[in-house]
């Protein structure tokens, strides 16, 4: 029997999931700046602008999902965008 190497690499998960938290964050945070910035001269357009950057983001990075090192990135930053619309609607709704 030949060996053929070592076996396949573990997943990072703690890694992973740190890369995901903290592109989930700046995702969101960032989706809420630039509703806060256009929404500052009215609130449905700060919430169309949220929309639109969520809409081109999101399928953009929807291609990378399933590569091995991005996948953190991607997931991260999706979960981020939805967060941040969300909070974007929600601030919309609340009058900020």
């Amino acid at each position: 029997m030949a060996d053929d190497g070592p076996g396949p690499e573990p997943t990072p998960w703690v890694l992973g999931m740190i890369v995901t938290t903290a592109c989930a964050l700046f995702a969101t945070f960032m989706v809420v700046g630039v509703y806060e910035l256009i929404g500052g001269f009215a609130r449905w357009l700060g919430v169309a602008a949220a929309v639109v950057v969520c809409g081109g983001l999101g399928w953009m990075l929807w291609d990378l999902r399933e590569r091995p090192v991005w996948r953190w990135i991607v997931w991260g930053s999706l979960i981020g965008l939805l967060a941040g619309l969300g909070s974007s609607v929600a601030l919309a709704v609340l009058g900020r």
